[in-house]
């Protein structure tokens, strides 16, 4: 249950990340120089861009767990990239480019996709079948917290500097996401 719990931690960390931007997506956006009415345009393909990276991370991290063995090392790079895009954001905005901040959101986006499918596929591989739902229902647990904890945010966040919520996000995402690969090998030693 102690991996469950860490995944939980992770996935919690990835939506906190998630609710942060959106809070200050309009505000960003509008300092990068893009007229308001492209913020619901760029969430959609935020959107698009997260589902087809979601798709084709899981595919992949599917092969490499079965070719390499381990996934966690790639896990660690990516979400280290999407870490450092999601820093910069705020800093991109003011510079007043919109394919720049939207460049650095898409890489954002597409990085992140990393921290979600490879957990399941750990699960997958190395927890015993009929303790795969409590350990995928302990993972899902993060992200039904840090939705329950958004309109809370939304509200403290109004009129703070967007650096220091960003800064907090990543360092913590990052963070979590340095102990997968202790994670993979606690769960690859008992099934082997």
């Amino acid at each position: 249950h102690g991996i469950g719990l860490y995944l939980a931690a992770v996935q919690f960390f990835f939506a906190l990340g998630w609710i942060v931007y959106v809070i200050y997506l309009p505000q960003m956006a509008e300092q990068a120089g893009m007229p308001r009415a492209w913020v619901p345009w760029l969430l959609l393909a935020d959107q698009l861009v997260f589902l087809a990276t979601d798709l084709a991370v899981g595919l992949a991290s599917d092969r490499a767990a079965r070719v390499l063995g381990r996934i966690g090392r790639w896990v660690v790079a990516a979400s280290v990239v999407s870490a450092l895009a999601f820093l910069a954001l705020p800093w991109v905005a003011p510079q007043g480019s919109p394919v720049l901040f939207a460049a650095v959101t898409l890489l954002w986006v597409a990085t992140t996709s990393a921290l979600r499918a490879p957990p399941l596929t750990l699960l997958g591989r190395h927890v015993a079948r009929p303790s795969q739902p409590m350990m995928v229902a302990l993972a899902s647990l993060g992200l039904g917290l840090a939705n329950a904890l958004a309109p809370y945010l939304g509200l403290q966040l109004k009129g703070v500097d967007p650096r220091l919520p960003f800064v907090l996000a990543a360092l913590a995402l990052a963070a979590g996401t340095l102990g997968i690969v202790a994670a993979e090998r606690a769960l690859a030693r008992p099934s082997a």
